[in-house]
């Protein structure tokens, strides 16, 4: 673990004008091997990811109940924390863990790997923004309809009642005041990694 850390304060050079890797997430809120993934992924994505100056990590290792998306600023190394939902085919015992992932249409089960955050609509949960796969485990997201919305069952008031957020099909969900917060810092072309 000791290794992997050193790799991560000392392995990534960024642009000029954001934080070295080492100075991002000097709290230790997000895992380091997740937060190297996506680090890596950044330092190979085009220029509209690296303008947005921000990294957003999800860890589905954590219980639904837990924060575990993070938005990491590239340029202050702050990191901003939110609970999401993740899909019912992921976890069908309904324990609160993501027990798998796939990328299957109908699955509606949580795929990972390396997405970019592309366009805001309105659906019928409102404000949503559509996800673009970048790897084989996550290329079906846009036909899937995997994307960031809100739900009542991502409310803390359903997290009071239950212990645990409820399933979406494969989405992203936020309540709806913490979706309000996560567009206004997360920009259109982010990255966003999904791992466990």
């Amino acid at each position: 673990m000791k290794r992997l850390f050193a790799l991560i304060l000392f392995g990534f050079s960024l642009m000029p004008g954001q934080a070295q890797a080492g100075e991002i997430d000097p709290g230790r809120m997000i895992r380091p091997e997740l937060l190297s993934a996506a680090l890596t992924a950044f330092k190979s994505a085009g220029p509209e990811a690296q303008a947005a100056g921000r990294v957003v990590v999800v860890d589905y290792s954590k219980h639904s109940g837990e924060e575990r998306l993070f938005v990491a600023n590239l340029e202050t190394g702050d990191i901003t924390a939110f609970r999401v939902s993740h899909g019912l085919g992921s976890d069908p015992d309904h324990d609160g863990y993501l027990d798998s992932f796939s990328s299957v249409p109908n699955s509606q089960a949580s795929p990972q790997g390396t997405f970019k955050i592309a366009e805001e609509y309105r659906g019928k949960h409102g404000r949503s923004i559509r996800l673009d796969g970048l790897e084989d485990t996550n290329r079906t997201a846009r036909d899937r309809a995997i994307v960031i919305h809100a739900a009542d069952y991502a409310e803390p008031e359903h997290l009071s009642r239950f212990g645990k957020l409820g399933r979406s099909n494969g989405c992203i969900v936020f309540s709806k005041a913490d979706l309000a917060r996560f567009l206004e810092e997360v920009p259109k072309g982010t990255l966003l990694f999904v791992g466990k």
